[in-house]
């Protein structure tokens, strides 16, 4: 009899999670996104939101930071150019995320105290032979009992 009561229980919990994480999923997504296409660069596949019982909110997305070389239908930067931008827009990519970390993360319902709000940024190499050392990932990380340590983590 306590059996169907507490799973009951655990399904009415569940569901206000859900429902809470649900309102706050879009906003998120949105605001990642802004905050990326703002840099110049490009999304290739636009932010998805996840909740992760435990852990806490995820967020993925695909960003091309410079488009590939064509000189034929445009004017051809020089390889110079093509690597000074794939850095600044990593720069930009990386600072305007971590301050939206610090600043977002407290104010999600749906991560808990001790949980974690983190962004994972797929980086496609369009240019490799101008940028051979771009990471594959960025993953950014942040606990919500500290805001301010936001953990970039670059992955090759």
């Amino acid at each position: 009899m306590l059996s169907p009561i507490l799973c009951l229980l655990m399904l009415i919990g569940g569901g206000q999670s859900d429902s809470v994480f649900k309102k706050e999923m879009a906003p998120l997504q949105t605001d990642v996104d802004t905050i990326v296409g703002a840099t110049g660069a490009t999304i290739a596949n636009f932010s998805r939101a996840t909740y992760l019982d435990g852990y806490g909110v995820v967020v993925m997305l695909e960003v091309v930071l410079e488009k590939n070389r064509n000189p034929l239908f445009s004017a051809p930067l020089t390889s110079a150019q093509v690597k000074a931008s794939v850095n600044q827009r990593r720069k930009d990519v990386t600072e305007k995320l971590t301050a939206m970390l610090k600043e977002r993360v407290t104010k999600l319902a749906s991560v808990g105290d001790t949980e974690s709000l983190s962004i994972i940024v797929y980086l496609p190499n369009t240019n490799p032979s101008d940028v051979p050392d771009l990471p594959s990932q960025l993953v950014f990380s942040v606990k919500k009992d500290a805001p301010e340590q936001v953990n970039v983590k670059p992955i090759q």
